[in-house]
């Protein structure tokens, strides 16, 4: 699971250190896919050979004639770069892929659950206050899923445990 936040800069060969919860995370694999972000966002989105088979997996069960099938795979690997990280955990960002999130020195790492974001920071920090916004006007949507995880037993708690 790719959590938390990483600051990190490009060195003077365009390479970057991946972080080490990020490797980590990646289940020990060398491979990273990177890639301008599909939903629009301004950013990189990327993740390893698993988040990849998850997603072979999800297109190959749609029609090979719907165009949203077409428009993901081509947004997610045609746009990609098949990277490999070295010995250290760094990886070299193309220069495309860098160009399309206005990268060109610091950036940020950003963990989003089973993949991970990669942002310049100024561009983060946009979205980071818009996500707060956002966050404020939506904390209804976690109660009824929460509240039935719970009544289940999912949650390893019980009823007077929750708060």
């Amino acid at each position: 699971m790719f959590v938390s936040t990483y600051e990190a800069s490009l060195d003077s060969k365009g390479r970057v250190s991946v972080p080490a919860s990020f490797r980590h995370a990646l289940g020990g694999g060398q491979r990273v896919f990177i890639w301008p972000a599909s939903d629009g966002s301004p950013c990189l989105e990327g993740g390893g050979e698993a988040l990849m088979a998850a997603y072979r997996q999800t297109l190959t069960r749609m029609s090979p004639n719907d165009p949203a099938r077409r428009a993901f795979m081509h947004a997610i690997f045609s746009r990609s770069a098949d990277l490999k990280m070295d010995d250290t955990g760094r990886i070299s960002l193309p220069r495309g892929l860098l160009q399309a999130a206005g990268i060109d020195g610091t950036l940020i790492f950003a963990g989003a659950l089973d993949r991970f974001h990669i942002w310049e920071p100024a561009r983060f920090a946009a979205f980071d206050a818009a996500m707060q916004d956002q966050l404020t006007d939506s904390q209804a949507a976690l109660d009824a899923p929460f509240q039935a995880a719970l009544a289940a037993g999912a949650l390893g708690l019980d009823a007077g445990e929750a708060g």
